[in-house]
């Protein structure tokens, strides 16, 4: 319901905010027609599109704080009824974060120093570092009380990646692991059952009080983490905000605008998060493998680079925000590439859409769907660097995210 009503509006909604009447104080004085918009500026896309991020950053992080009353409210009173609002806090959470994915490689806040996208989304992990999984009951930092007595924010901190880029302790997907378990199924997720979560009679596994403090905690520093990135985005106050608005730093801006854009489409999405996957036909190498949630990691990732491109965001409440986007800065230079570049998204999320759930069957039954999908969202980001140059930016698209 969402992408229908999103898509019958997209290319033909008229931008309806910063886009000013030019009035004249005396009709005999003006130079222009009254009804003749103020032509959109750099600056107003740069403050719309800033705008968008500090929204969705904050949406985001409402959908975790989500999942955090659901997880702390399960595992006071472990249920299956209370794993499964668990799972769905889980799902419900991941659109607004994956919309941001446009806001990365270009040096922001999610990929500065402190390397926060890889504390948010790593993947794909080694779920043998966090719990038990099929063959060995004592696998994990869970089930080692010896070497790890505690369970705390700075252990898992301290001891995420120490075993390598899989050793993946944090993050969304950590969180995914310990509600749905490892996925064997053709026709269904993990099927992680809550009484992995029981204490005494009827519990499974063993370790439920800790795999439980792990479950909060882990999701505790996903908030942390997604905070502290939101933080540099609020507006006129956060640091990245001031620097990335600044007036004379309009072309960087959009540059990176662009970047974000064209490195998610080709070398992460396409490329790492489905071409891979296609090729070794290896559930590991699924975003979402555990939830069985992959479709729509793609899907909302590509939304994601449309929004930058258009200036537009829908909230998690259903709040719109319409403004200035670098098509209308295309637009008035080459109306043709602007709508080749539309046409293009919107197929490009077609074909997305197109790709039959769960991603780790399509990936070995529907292989003509993916590869379609992957050659449409190549193709937008091949098309960005014509638009790009119809308003004076040099944009090169690698094949690679690196």
């Amino acid at each position: 319901m969402y992408f229908r009503k999103h898509l019958q509006t997209l290319s033909e909604m008229k931008k309806i905010l910063f886009s000013a009447l030019a009035i004249c104080a005396a009709m005999t004085a003006c130079d222009k027609k009254a009804d003749e918009p103020t032509p959109i500026t750099d600056s107003a896309v740069v403050q719309n599109y800033a705008l968008i991020v500090s929204e969705s950053y904050q949406d985001a992080i409402k959908g975790v704080t989500n999942l955090k009353t659901q997880i702390d409210a399960f595992v006071k009173n472990p249920t299956a009824a209370g794993l499964e609002a668990c799972k769905k806090a889980w799902i419900d959470s991941r659109p607004a974060y994956l919309q941001t994915e446009a806001y990365r490689f270009y040096g922001g806040p999610i990929d500065d120093s402190n390397e926060y996208e890889g504390l948010i989304n790593s993947w794909p992990l080694d779920e043998s570092t966090i719990d038990y999984v099929q063959g060995d009951a004592n696998a994990g930092l869970i089930n080692d009380p010896v070497q790890f007595p505690t369970i705390s924010k700075q252990v898992l901190q301290d001891d995420n990646g120490k075993g390598g880029e899989t050793d993946v302790k944090v993050g969304y997907h950590a969180i995914e692991f310990l509600l749905w378990g490892q996925d064997f199924y053709a026709d269904s997720p993990g099927k992680r059952p809550y009484t992995d979560y029981v204490t005494g009679t009827g519990g499974t596994a063993k370790n439920q009080a800790r795999r439980a403090q792990y479950l909060q905690v882990v999701t505790d520093l996903l908030i942390e983490d997604l905070t502290a990135v939101a933080v540099q985005w609020v507006p006129n106050k956060g640091t990245y905000w001031t620097d990335f608005t600044k007036k004379g730093n309009e072309s960087k801006a959009i540059l990176n605008m662009f970047t974000g854009m064209g490195k998610l489409s080709k070398g992460e999405l396409s490329g790492e998060r489905m071409a891979v996957a296609l090729a070794s036909q290896d559930q590991e190498d699924e975003h979402s493998c555990f939830s069985d949630n992959t479709t729509n990691d793609i899907i909302y990732d590509d939304l994601g680079v449309y929004n930058v491109y258009i200036g537009r965001y829908v909230k998690s409440d259903g709040t719109v925000i319409d403004g200035p986007g670098l098509d209308d800065l295309v637009k008035a230079k080459d109306v043709k590439a602007n709508s080749d570049q539309i046409a293009l998204f919107e197929a490009s999320i077609l074909a997305s859409k197109a790709i039959p759930a769960p991603f780790d069957q399509a990936i070995i039954k529907s292989k003509d769907k993916v590869q379609a999908a992957i050659k449409a969202i190549r193709a937008q980001a091949d098309q960005l660097p014509v638009v790009a140059k119809a308003i004076g930016i040099s944009l090169v698209v690698p094949e690679t995210n690196k």
